[in-house]
């Protein structure tokens, strides 16, 4: 550690002196790093980049309403702009700016790049800008002209890689005007962290990714293929400058300065510190109430009781794979209620790589915040942007039909932060039909061992009652359709398990 390193940490408070008078460095305490990043925060969102839009709030709110229209003033607020940015940096995730040009998309993903340790010449080389004519060569490297020559194995050839791809922040300007083939490639290092070429491979790392494009719509020179929207984990609006800070820019203007031309050495994370930042963000619990809410939210909208007889394959999917959309079945003849049930607004369900992201982006608000554990409230603020590109509206719906609803076609935060609220009502009018589910689950969970087939047939029994009471009182709906789906997993365990015993009698028998 150097001399500057050392004297800083002693004025943190982590130097302390052991018995045998030897001094020790503790590591960083969460609060500590936790406190560096809400700076990073302050300094962006108040002077470097200056973002007043508060879009993420938590506390109850004062609501003011007049002219037409409805102003939630909360005790505590963030700029999603700003503050998702630092999020993903802390997780090493993928993040997504859409806006128009001139918004800032580059300027903030390079702001976080400083942050992270990059020098500022080498931040402004690193970024890879798309275009048309983008190939695998001026995104990964090329063979060294010297060793094509010479070798007399492909896996001889050396290659001269990007000095990009170790980055520990890396941004990919507008990834929508980049080829499809270079895209792939670009899939790849997203996806697996590596590059290969000519049978040598280069480790990309942990890393923090940032692209930007200038239609959230996916437009561009080149359609974004699927798989690689796939990989986005957070996609964020990039916000019009504000008129009120005008005198920022004049400063600037007379200044001759850019934003982020000198970033506050106490603001600069180490790579240790980044890796410890994510290990502390990880570590953060996510409390079961939180879970269950998650899960009642986004496990009824893949449901549609139109797209097969079969209980397993009353799925969105089903439709998909057929060549159907949802608005084709939807209809009339469907008996839901269209203006409750949530199943009716998507066109598609949440992934398991959707889930993780939702998780580890609340547990990095809540870490953010301070909080020792996830709330429900960071589960609302996360969801909107984590699958603003992930979830499909499907515009038939009546839902939509609503002149005062027609708006959340338009602003898909907006329209994901309702379907979670109406999501919170829904629950806590289903909590007595889930009681009975729960409890038959938590017993489960426990494990057969041990039990004998007379048990074990009485709980098969309990499963067949439960499932029996909700066919015959309940519509088959989205959450309906989740608890008929365990149960009757949970009988085909218990089932194998008791088919286990008899054979085991049978054989002990002979």
């Amino acid at each position: 550690m150097e001399s500057s390193q050392l004297v800083a940490s002693w004025l943190q408070g982590r130097a302390t002196l052991g018995p045998d008078l030897e001094l020790r460095l503790a590591p960083r305490t969460v609060s500590a790093l936790a406190a560096k990043l809400r700076r990073a925060y302050t300094w962006i969102a108040t002077q470097a980049l200056v973002s007043p839009y508060q879009d993420v709030q938590f506390g109850d709110p004062v609501v003011l309403t007049g002219a037409g229209t409805r102003v939630e003033l909360g005790p505590v607020g963030y700029s999603a702009y700003v503050l998702l940015p630092l999020l993903n940096l802390a997780t090493s995730q993928r993040l997504l700016f859409v806006g128009a040009p001139g918004r800032g998309k580059t300027t903030m993903a390079t702001l976080v790049a400083l942050i992270a340790g990059g020098a500022p010449d080498e931040v402004r080389r690193s970024v890879q800008h798309g275009h048309p004519q983008l190939t695998l060569t001026d995104l990964l490297g090329s063979p060294l002209p010297s060793e094509l020559i010479r070798a007399e194995d492909a896996s001889h050839i050396r290659v001269a890689w990007r000095r990009w791809l170790t980055q520990r922040v890396k941004i990919v300007d507008e990834y929508n005007r980049i080829p499809t083939k270079t895209q792939s490639a670009l899939l790849s290092l997203m996806a697996e962290g590596y590059a290969e070429m000519f049978e040598q491979v280069v480790e990309c790392g942990r890393s923090a990714w940032f692209l930007t494009a200038n239609d959230d719509q996916g437009g561009g020179t080149f359609p974004v293929i699927e798989a690689l929207k796939d990989r986005i984990d957070l996609v964020v609006r990039s916000m019009p400058f504000h008129s009120h800070h005008l005198e920022t820019l004049a400063k600037r203007v007379a200044e001759g300065t850019v934003p982020g031309q000198f970033v506050p050495a106490d603001l600069v994370f180490t790579s240790e510190e980044l890796d410890a930042l994510e290990h502390e963000v990880r570590a953060v619990p996510v409390p079961p109430t939180v879970l269950e809410l998650l899960g009642f939210f986004a496990g009824q909208l893949e449901f549609c009781q139109r797209a097969s007889g079969q209980l397993e394959y009353m799925l969105k999917d089903t439709l998909h794979l057929a060549g159907r959309r949802v608005a084709h079945v939807c209809t009339e003849d469907c008996p839901l209620d269209k203006s409750v049930n949530l199943c009716t607004q998507t066109e598609n369900g949440v992934s398991a790589r959707a889930y993780q992201a939702v998780l580890l982006f609340t547990k990095a608000l809540a870490y953010f915040r301070g909080s020792t554990e996830v709330t429900v409230e960071d589960l609302r603020q996360v969801l909107p942007w984590a699958l603003h590109e992930k979830l499909k509206p499907n515009p038939q719906s009546a839902f939509f039909q609503k002149p005062e609803h027609a708006v959340h076609l338009l602003d898909r935060i907006g329209w994901v932060r309702q379907l979670f609220d109406a999501a919170v009502v829904q629950q806590a009018a289903y909590a007595k039909v889930r009681e009975p589910v729960a409890k038959l689950k938590a017993q489960a969970e426990a494990g057969p061992a041990g039990l004998d087939a007379g048990e074990v047939r009485r709980r098969m029994s309990d499963i067949q009652q439960v499932m029996e009471k909700v066919l015959q009182k309940q519509e088959l709906n989205g959450p309906v359709h989740e608890d008929l789906v365990l149960l009757k997993n949970l009988h085909g365990r218990y089932g194998a398990y008791l088919r286990g015993l008899e054979r085991r009698g049978r054989t002990e028998g002979a």
